[in-house]
């Protein structure tokens, strides 16, 4: 937000230059990004009178001008610009003025004719970036006056970058309080008194006081639109960054920077009937002051009348009910929407609005009669007419609830690390218009102000003490901690440990929005719990994420789009079946795509499989030592035949599998795999304990076994293990075939085996004799025959 250093002072004026002011905002919490003279320096250039205007003797584009610049004789000077003439206020530039381009102004003379000065346009000045012509200046102007001081050019613009808890600083009157409260200098409050000679003919009434509470209007009937807006009101306008339109549009506008308040104004007679403040019906449409058309959701907040919506509330008004230059009798509305009902509005169809960006964050719904009556009074001073009574819709039981807030001493002195007097605390939270309702020596209790939307905690009243003692002049301590170290159970698996693990098997982590689009959460899992947000940053992050895969595709897709076509990427992070934290989850998912090793001379190219994801993820369950199993299942976002559910103790505690091709062809994104698991699972694992070394060597044996294709290997694999052989030290599988010499609906798998004794080397009648029970138990059990 920008802000005339000038138009500040008017409020208040602390002695001080602009530039310490500047300063003392950033420390007080307003962040100044800029600061920037309204024109460059320049002396010598005053206001000037044309007495006439002549052609040029020589030349058919110059004119000879006789300007009266207040010292004796006129002086003659030559013009070209297209809307000179005579009995013009115009800015003169006299001999031995230096321009902000570096012109310096000489006597001249242009095809024989003598000049004495030059006549400047806005540009020439620095104070535009083009011009049309000379500027020209109000009738009233006095000649000879030095254009500084006139226009008020030695003005600065300070640039704030208002945080968005900081609502109330969106206006000439939030910042005035902060700098009332830093400078300890005495601020009232205007009063804007207002004579009411008619009464209005609109009535009005709020279905929706949840979301409007209070709602004002008033008329201002016979007033002339077409006067020209004052240089003063211009100045400022222009200098906070707003456009000029009509005389009453500027007014609502100067009222919303100097007060926050927003405003608008309808054109009395194009309202059909009563005004009516509620949420919009299926279907209706409205055209708004930009020009475009759009249709409205049903939760949409709107000011209507008896024929059709005639604003967005809180955002913008629309086209057909808008003041115009012909416009003679006008309704003003102020009122308080709240805020949540606002929120979001403006995104959803695409605006962004001073109007919507502070009722966003909270309007000062105190002020509302307020600035109805400023505007008022500005509209009869500038355009005329006569003023109605006010309108007054009020649901104070809907109206935000300002509830003390009790603090102390130790706890400032906890939070702070130091102490600050009593009198002191209490004289800013005074400056700061807050209520002191109690005290005793050590504790205040303090009731916020209607403007401070952001005041709702014990440790934001502590805030408000550290920023106005100054962030800089903080004492800095040293850290003392008085650590309550809770032992860490011996099994317990670091996460750290968990994250490491993947990077060393070539995976990069990432961190990715809770949030994610409602067609990835489709995708992935439309039967899945949708927590849908009510304020959406945007469409592409409206839903909290039920699992971490929609980040993980949107990575490999991003980094798809950049050439990057070999992912491993994993994320750690929360999921969401609800919004209580016992239906928060936290998760570790995986994604893999592309080669599965980088393109080198000495071999092809090999993509990635089911199995490196599934070996990925166990090199992670081993670090637990507790068997998990994996069992053949279907996932909405797996592809079917390559998808496993895992299980722990017949529970599921995740899955892994290939992306489903539908999932894959509607993101434009290639074969991946992708796995996702319950993280404390993971964490909870075994104590370590030591097993001998053997010195004898190992005995290994490999069979190859006929069975049923439908036969998981797995469960081959846990049935030799649950034999628990003496000196068994591991199986393995090395081969799986079905083609020829293999019957239909059979395949051949290999097993090594691998045995080893702690006191001597197996011989192999020891061995054999093992191996021929393992056979006889899958063949008992499974129907395997040995090939």
């Amino acid at each position: 937000m920008n802000i005339s250093t000038t138009w500040l002072r008017e409020w208040i004026d602390p002695k001080v230059s602009d530039e310490v002011l500047a300063e003392q905002l950033t420390m007080a919490g307003l962040e100044v990004d800029g600061m920037a003279p309204v024109a460059p320096y320049f002396e010598n250039i005053v206001v000037g009178h044309v007495l006439s205007c002549e052609k040029h003797p020589d030349a058919d584009k110059l004119n000879l001008c006789q300007v009266d610049v207040g010292k004796g004789d006129a002086l003659q000077i030559i013009c070209g610009a297209n809307n000179i003439r005579a009995d013009l206020k115009v800015i003169v530039a006299t001999v031995g003025a230096v321009l902000p381009n570096g012109l310096k102004i000489k006597k001249a003379k242009l095809r024989g004719v003598e000049s004495l000065g030059m006549i400047c346009s806005d540009s020439e000045l620095g104070m535009a970036d083009s011009s049309e012509g000379i500027a020209e200046l109000d009738a009233n102007a006095p000649i000879g006056e030095n254009i500084r001081k006139y226009l008020n050019l030695d003005d600065n613009i300070i640039e704030l970058d208002i945080t968005p808890n900081r609502g109330d600083c969106f206006s000439i009157l939030g910042v005035v309080r902060e700098v009332s409260a830093n400078y300890e200098l005495p601020f009232e409050l205007p009063s804007f008194p207002v004579q009411t000679q008619v009464k209005s003919s609109i009535n009005t009434s709020v279905s929706n006081t949840t979301a409007c509470p209070k709602y004002l209007s008033r008329s201002v009937l016979g007033i002339d639109n077409t006067v020209k807006t004052p240089q003063w009101m211009i100045d400022k306008l222009v200098r906070s960054g707003q456009a000029l339109h009509s005389p009453v549009v500027d007014i609502t506008n100067f009222v919303l920077m100097e007060l926050g308040q927003p405003m608008h104004a309808f054109d009395a007679t194009k309202i059909n009937g009563a005004i009516e403040v509620r949420n919009a019906k299926a279907g209706e449409k409205i055209a708004l002051l930009n020009e475009t058309t759009v249709t409205l959701n049903e939760d949409t907040l709107v000011v209507a009348d008896s024929a059709s919506v005639l604003a967005i509330a809180g955002v913008m008004g629309g086209l057909d009910s808008a003041t115009q230059s012909n416009s003679a009798d006008i309704l003003l509305e102020s009122a308080f929407f709240e805020p949540v009902s606002i929120a979001g509005k403006a995104r959803n169809y695409g605006l962004h609005t001073e109007s919507s960006l502070r009722f966003e964050r909270g309007v000062d719904f105190a002020i509302t009669e307020l600035a109805l009556d400023r505007a008022t009074q500005l509209i009869i001073e500038i355009c005329g007419g006569q003023a109605s009574d006010v309108n007054a819709c009020i649901d104070k039981a809907s109206l935000p609830k300002l509830l003390p807030i009790t603090i102390t001493q130790d706890k400032i002195h906890k939070i702070l690390g130091f102490e600050l007097e009593a009198k002191w605390i209490e004289k800013k939270f005074i400056g700061l218009d807050f209520e002191i309702s109690s005290k005793t020596d050590n504790t205040w209790t303090i009731v916020p102000p209607s403007f401070r939307f952001d005041i709702r905690l014990p440790a934001d009243l502590i805030e408000e003490l550290a920023r106005l003692y100054g962030y800089d002049k903080i004492p800095v301590q040293k850290l003392s901690l008085d650590a309550n170290i809770n032992a860490v159970e011996e099994a317990q698996i670091d996460k750290y440990d968990i994250a490491q693990s993947l990077v060393t098997r070539g995976y990069q982590e990432v961190i990715t929005y809770s949030f994610i689009s409602e067609k990835y959460h489709n995708l992935i899992d439309a039967n899945a719990n949708k927590i849908a947000l009510s304020n959406p940053i945007s469409a592409e992050l409206s839903v909290m994420r039920s699992s971490l895969w929609a980040g993980l595709l949107q990575s490999v897709e991003s980094n798809q789009r950049r050439g990057h076509n070999n992912a491993r990427f994993f994320e750690i992070g929360l999921c969401f079946s609800g919004v209580k934290a016992n239906e928060q989850s936290n998760k570790l998912a995986g994604v893999i795509s592309g080669n599965r090793f980088d393109a080198q001379w000495s071999g092809d190219l090999m993509p990635v499989d089911f199995f490196d994801a599934k070996a990925d993820l166990e090199s992670l369950l081993k670090l637990t030592g507790v068997t998990f199993e994996f069992s053949a299942s279907e996932h909405p976002a797996l592809q079917k035949g390559q998808t496993a559910k895992i299980t722990l103790n017949d529970k599921q505690v995740g899955w892994i599998g290939a992306l489903a091709p539908n999932v894959a062809k509607e993101l434009s994104l290639p074969k991946c795999y992708l796995f996702e698991i319950d993280l404390p699972v993971l964490l909870a694992g075994k104590i370590a304990k030591y097993e001998a070394f053997s010195q004898y060597q190992q005995s290994q044996r490999d069979i190859a076994l006929v069975l049923d294709e439908a036969t998981p290997v797995a469960v081959l694999i846990d049935s030799i293990e649950a034999m628990q052989q003496q000196n068994f030290v591991g199986v393995s599988l090395f081969d799986v075939y079905a083609g020829e010499n293999i019957e239909i609906g059979q395949k051949s798998i290999a097993l090594n085996l691998v045995y080893q004794s702690l006191e001597a080397t197996m011989d192999d009648a020891q061995v054999n004799n093992k191996v021929d029970k393992v056979l006889d138990l899958l063949q008992s059990k499974f129907g395997a025959v040995q090939r």
